[in-house]
């Protein structure tokens, strides 16, 4: 849980100072909202995190980082500064999509039934968010 809330709170750290650098303004736009739904995101997980459902989970996130590694680029050094939007959509989907995966993950692993129902939750709100941010970057980049 702290993983997946780190990896949004640093995409909104990251899309807000890269609006700042973007010399495209349909960029800047678009790194704003998703600067803005990252954000939203992190204080959602963080709500979660609070419930002390996800002690248990740390064994099998251990397993799943050792298969898949995420980078996490420094503030300053984000490729989102030289993206366009399709890549800057492309870039952030692919964060999105590999917290979707650890989600599916931990649930395969899951047999404890309140550990199982988390899981759901958790996935079911993170796809429902993935969709709407697809939805919405391609509205503003229609604009």
């Amino acid at each position: 849980m702290q993983w997946t809330k780190n990896i949004h709170q640093q995409l909104h750290v990251f899309a807000a100072h890269c609006a700042l650098e973007n010399d495209s303004e349909r960029s800047e736009l678009l790194l704003e909202y998703i600067s803005s739904h990252e954000k939203k995101m992190a204080r959602v997980i963080r709500q979660f995190e609070d419930n002390g459902n996800s002690n248990a989970l740390n064994t099998y996130c251990r397993h799943f980082y050792e298969k898949t590694a995420i980078p996490i680029h420094l503030t300053g050094e984000h490729p989102f500064e030289k993206m366009d939007t399709d890549e800057i959509a492309i870039a952030t989907l692919e964060y999105h999509k590999n917290i979707v995966g650890l989600f599916e993950y931990l649930q395969n692993c899951s047999s404890a039934p309140s550990v199982t129902e988390f899981l759901s939750n958790i996935l079911s709100l993170e796809e429902a968010e993935k969709r709407l941010l697809a939805r919405n970057m391609k509205q503003i980049d229609d604009l």
